[in-house]
């Protein structure tokens, strides 16, 4: 199991080592510089320490970003109910680079095709 935590610490996740992450450079996750570990929900456990996190949602509403309220890291994100799917992706900036290491990185279009650009 990997852990991930904001810089200050309040949010803490726990999650498997995944197959591989998600580069995107859609208009949000470019400015983040976030690469994304895909998981079904119940395969992370999330910890929150002092209050909620703070969402954020642009455009069609179909991702909630959560943030940390104290120090502003961007930890992840849920899909919300329009999607009719379920998944949370942990963003992988959070955990150090020693366990990320060796996990293979896919590039993501996001901003135009919406299909993978490294295959």
């Amino acid at each position: 199991m990997l852990n991930a935590s904001c810089h200050c610490g309040n949010i803490q996740l726990i999650m498997p080592k995944p197959e591989s992450l998600t580069s995107c450079n859609c208009s949000i996750c470019h400015r983040l510089g976030a690469l994304w570990g895909n998981y079904p929900p119940q395969e992370v456990s999330l910890n929150i320490h002092q209050g909620g996190t703070e969402i954020y949602s642009h455009g069609d509403e179909y991702i909630h970003f959560h943030r940390c309220g104290k120090c502003g890291c961007t930890t992840h994100y849920t899909l919300t109910e329009k999607t009719g799917r379920e998944k949370t992706a942990v963003n992988f900036r959070m955990v150090t680079p020693l366990a990320a290491q060796g996990i293979k990185v896919r590039r993501f279009d996001g901003a135009d095709t919406w299909a993978f650009i490294d295959e």
